[in-house]
């Protein structure tokens, strides 16, 4: 059975990745620059299999948790997207507090809630799960670092909304994929629109927002009629990921490849109605 996860709506730096041994477990690495936010595509589950932040994400240097919580300021940070429509707020503290059945409680290092408390942990405000298939956001505030996302990779399809409005989403897998190609990635209930030359379609198509190296984002639009080469003077169109002027993303002639790279997030947008993404395994 495929997973079915939800999630609401709300550059890109170098990504690298392994595999660590010969079933499904690996890493990937992001690198930030200081004080900029990044989106990074969650592509691994836990090693047993749970979606806790603390067990994925790591490789990088908390702050001390103080009583003006200034450490909302200066500590990694990760915003994960959640079902009313905001955030849940982590920061990656040296001393976040959880209760290890003592009066006083105790202290260590981990990704912790807006008021230092452990996420997942008994009286944390943030059960610290990340779901395949949902982007983040990441910033380290202080520091260029490289973040690492390790675990296994989800066993199963993973099937995500893509809602009306813009929201983050990624392969749930750790690879490349191109919107295109059905054996990596397929949609459900897409409302294209035709191509008119006075390009109302952008306004009007779904819509998909790739991060790509210049810090911009690669544009693209589901459209009925997508032009491409088929070999004849006027060429041939089709239903699919288009660039900008109507052509399908990657084939001859088209401004934007379609590909998605591994690690990256990148945005949705349904525009007349939400959609379904599946991400093959």
């Amino acid at each position: 059975m495929k997973k079915i996860m939800f999630a609401a709506a709300v550059a890109a730096a170098g990504l690298a990745f392994g595999v660590e041994s010969a079933n499904t477990v690996g890493y990937n690495t992001k690198a930030l620059e200081a004080g900029k936010f990044s989106i990074l595509g969650v592509q691994f589950e836990g090693t047993d299999a749970s979606t806790d932040i603390n067990k994925i994400i790591s490789g990088v240097t908390g702050v001390d948790f103080d009583e003006q919580f200034v450490f909302r300021s200066t500590a990694p940070h990760i915003q994960v997207p959640n079902s009313k429509g905001t955030y849940d707020l982590y920061y990656y503290l040296s001393d976040g507090w959880y209760d290890n059945g003592t009066e006083e409680g105790a202290t260590k290092p981990g990704w912790c809630d807006q008021n230092g408390t452990i996420a997942g942990e008994v009286g944390s405000d943030a059960d610290g799960a990340l779901i395949p298939g949902v982007a983040v956001w990441v910033k380290d505030a202080l520091n260029a670092v490289t973040i690492q996302q390790a675990g296994q990779v989800p066993t199963e399809d993973v099937t995500v909304t893509a809602p009306a409005v813009f929201a983050l989403r990624a392969h749930a897998c750790p690879v490349t994929f191109n919107l295109n190609d059905t054996s990596k990635v397929t949609f459900s209930g897409l409302t294209g629109v035709d191509f008119d030359d006075q390009f109302a379609f952008r306004s009007t198509a779904p819509h998909i927002q790739v991060p790509n190296s210049k810090g911009t984002y690669d544009l693209y639009y589901y459209l009925n009629d997508g032009w491409y080469d088929d070999g004849t003077e006027e060429g041939g169109t089709k239903p699919g990921w288009c660039d900008q002027n109507g052509t399908i993303a990657g084939e001859v002639g088209s401004d934007a490849d379609g590909n998605v790279p591994t690690g990256f997030g990148f945005w949705t947008k349904g525009v007349s109605n939400s959609f379904t993404i599946t991400f093959k395994k």
